[in-house]
């Protein structure tokens, strides 16, 4: 398995080694980030998976996993998500993550997050204090969006490193 923290940290319950400190340190990682790759590894051990990243607003908690890996993360009949799920006390959401170079890099990640709303678009909105984009979801599907519009936000600004507006159309 590929995380963000070595696999000697995986497999250790209770400290990290300098390495991954001064990452933890440094904001490269987060607790979160530790928490979730030693969980994924107690679930999938020695799978080819790559952990990327997780991010959360409210009660959700987004996972990032390499290309290709989302199904073998949520597991068979989503056994590993209801596992994640009790762990943490929250809802839990598995996507691929990416590089945001763009807006079609951020479409896709909307997509896959906003599930099932549909996404239109994704537009970039030069604002006197800034740059931001704005995703824009179908109005009939509001009600669809898989949690409340603010805590979406949030999660979208986190991970394009950039704010992230929601927008109905």
């Amino acid at each position: 398995m590929k995380a963000p923290i070595c696999e000697v940290c995986l497999k250790t319950e209770d400290i990290l080694c300098p390495a991954d400190e001064k990452k933890l340190q440094e904001g490269l990682i987060s607790e979160l980030d530790v928490k979730i790759s030693r969980m994924l590894y107690k679930l999938l051990g020695d799978a080819d998976v790559e952990f990327k990243k997780a991010v959360e607003a409210g009660d959700l908690v987004v996972i990032m996993v390499g290309e290709g890996n989302v199904p073998l993360v949520i597991g068979k009949g989503g056994k590993n998500i209801k596992l994640l799920m009790r762990e943490l006390g929250k809802r839990v959401r598995v996507i691929e993550g990416r590089e945001i170079k763009g807006t079609d890099d951020l479409k896709k990640l909307a997509t896959d997050l906003l599930y099932p709303a549909g996404v239109f678009g994704v537009n970039v909105v030069y604002a006197p204090q800034g740059q931001y984009y704005k995703v824009l979801v179908i109005r009939r599907d509001k009600q669809k969006l898989p949690e409340r519009q603010e805590i979406l936000e949030n999660i979208l600004s986190k991970i394009a490193g950039t704010d992230v507006k929601i927008s109905f159309i």
